[in-house]
């Protein structure tokens, strides 16, 4: 089934649809959860909440989204929030933090900030052509090298590394026409 077909499943059946969504991208949402967390049982407890969130929140899903980006979104969003929230309650750390740190917890106010400024990004990233959707999605909910992603998508590194700074700067340019300015939230080109 496609992603498509997976919603209207989810919306005329909510327990199939669910069930077929679950089998189709479980363990790709487990691998992007795993690489934050760096523990099974968070990482399952992650990935069901994204399920959960979905089965409720069905509706907010547009017709013109794709339902695995949404869902890796989803997922790279509630993995990170989840690390800042073991982080905090038993000082945890986990190694590379500098690929998904975006913006410190303590504020009130910046939580506010980090939340519409994630679900912003995440549509400027729903709406960029392929390949260079999945090349943002690799290299940034993924975190696969830059190596590999140019030998699954037959591009040259340098082809790669282009995309991700044309990428880059289209969000950037964005942003900053919304008078949204956050330099440290844009990744390096590592």
């Amino acid at each position: 089934m496609n992603d498509k077909q997976l919603v209207k499943l989810l919306r005329s059946n909510p327990a199939e649809g669910l069930g077929e969504i679950i089998n189709t991208y479980s363990g790709l949402l487990t691998a992007v959860v795993m690489r934050i967390l760096k523990n099974p049982q968070e990482a399952e407890e992650c990935v069901a909440d994204v399920f959960i969130g979905l089965w409720k929140n069905s509706e907010n899903i547009k017709k013109s989204e794709s339902l695995k980006g949404y869902l890796l979104c989803i997922a790279r969003n509630n993995a990170v929030n989840r690390y800042h929230k073991l982080k905090k309650q038993s000082g945890i750390s986990i190694e590379n933090t500098e690929n998904f740190e975006i913006i410190a917890d303590d504020d009130v106010e910046l939580l506010v900030i980090k939340k519409e400024f994630m679900g912003e990004l995440q549509k400027l990233i729903l709406k960029m052509p392929e390949p260079n959707k999945e090349i943002f999605m690799r290299k940034y909910f993924l975190f696969e090298p830059v190596r590999d992603i140019a030998e699954k998508l037959n591009l040259s590194e340098v082809q790669v590394k282009d995309r991700l700074y044309r990428s880059r700067k289209q969000i950037q340019k964005n942003f900053k026409e919304r008078g949204i300015t956050f330099d440290e939230v844009i990744y390096s080109s590592n």
